[in-house]
């Protein structure tokens, strides 16, 4: 698995990629389907209060992963995803 982040694409290593909720992507604006899509992913996320967690604890680690990533750049240090921000 590959991280995209406003710094680079970094791997993600397999023990961080285990811990990682299991969220359906968020639907593309300009997908030809998207009105479909973003039914779909509206109804997946309605469909269990655990979703909406998992959804907004990805979306948080993914955050915290981009800001760490960029510090890292800035630095001059090399970057390797870590699951800060997970929990």
């Amino acid at each position: 698995m590959i991280l995209s982040t406003s710094s680079g694409d970094f791997p993600i290593p397999p023990d961080v990629a285990s811990r990682l909720p299991t969220v359906p992507p968020v639907p593309d604006p300009t997908a030809p389907q998207y009105r479909q899509a973003r039914r779909v992913f509206s109804d997946w996320l309605d469909a269990a209060p655990e979703h909406t967690i998992d959804f907004e604890r990805l979306r948080r680690w993914h955050l915290v992963q981009n800001q760490l990533a960029a510090a890292a750049c800035a630095e001059g240090r090399a970057f390797v995803v870590t699951e800060d921000g997970l929990d």
